[in-house]
């Protein structure tokens, strides 16, 4: 029988991860917009309005071959307040994740960022039965290698000219981490508060129960 993840919500000491929801589109658009410091380092240019956030968060998760594709939040467990978010894409890919995040500048260097990685790790390796994560960042950023490298990932080449961004050819770093890998570091590691629910895949029951097509 097939499944689907229905909710996700796991909890550290400093990290809530769980999914994004429309109403996180303002407080992302204020610590997105202007934000030089964190834009320059996305493959993406940031919003044009809260508007186009709020379309991209009202669906978490987006069922593709392969696996599903994840928009978590990243929310700072003591104020509760929305402070970046991550995405888990396994597109075309079965059982290899690509993890993506931004944390917003005021909740930078608090271990945030290293914390949602964990917490990510864990729900791709225990729950989503993922052999290998991957990570693809900008050639110069050095506090988001550094918050890899403290989750285990390791480097694994540099390719040349991967990235057009701004009209320029830009250089990247790729990351991976193996379940394996994971289990050896982190074989201790529990989030404090874990919540995953699975339900069943309707649309195949539906189409397995009829109707027949009419040509």
């Amino acid at each position: 029988m097939t499944r689907r993840l229905a909710a996700v919500d796991l909890a550290g000491a400093r990290v809530r991860l769980r999914p994004h929801r429309r109403e996180d589109a303002d407080a992302a658009f204020a610590l997105l917009s202007g934000r030089d410091e964190i834009l320059r380092w996305l493959v993406w240019d940031g919003p044009n309005s809260p508007g186009e956030l709020a379309d991209y968060y009202s669906r978490w998760l987006v069922e593709v071959d392969g696996g599903p594709d994840l928009r978590l939040a990243i929310e700072e467990r003591a104020s509760g307040v929305l402070a970046g978010s991550l995405s888990l894409r396994f597109a075309g890919h079965p059982g290899q994740g690509d993890v993506g995040y931004w944390v917003g500048s005021p909740y930078q260097r608090r271990g945030l960022g290293r914390e949602a990685l964990e917490l990510a790790a864990h729900l791709s390796f225990r729950h989503l039965a993922a052999q290998a994560l991957y990570a693809w960042v900008f050639v110069g950023n050095s506090a988001s290698r550094s918050v890899l490298e403290r989750c285990g990932f390791t480097l694994s080449r540099t390719v040349q000219s991967r990235i057009l961004k701004r009209g320029v050819r830009v250089d990247e770093w790729h990351f991976v981490l193996l379940a394996s890998e994971w289990r050896r570091l982190r074989a201790d590691f529990r989030p404090e508060r874990e919540a995953i629910e699975w339900k069943e895949r309707q649309d195949e029951l539906d189409a397995a129960a009829g109707p027949f097509p009419s040509s």
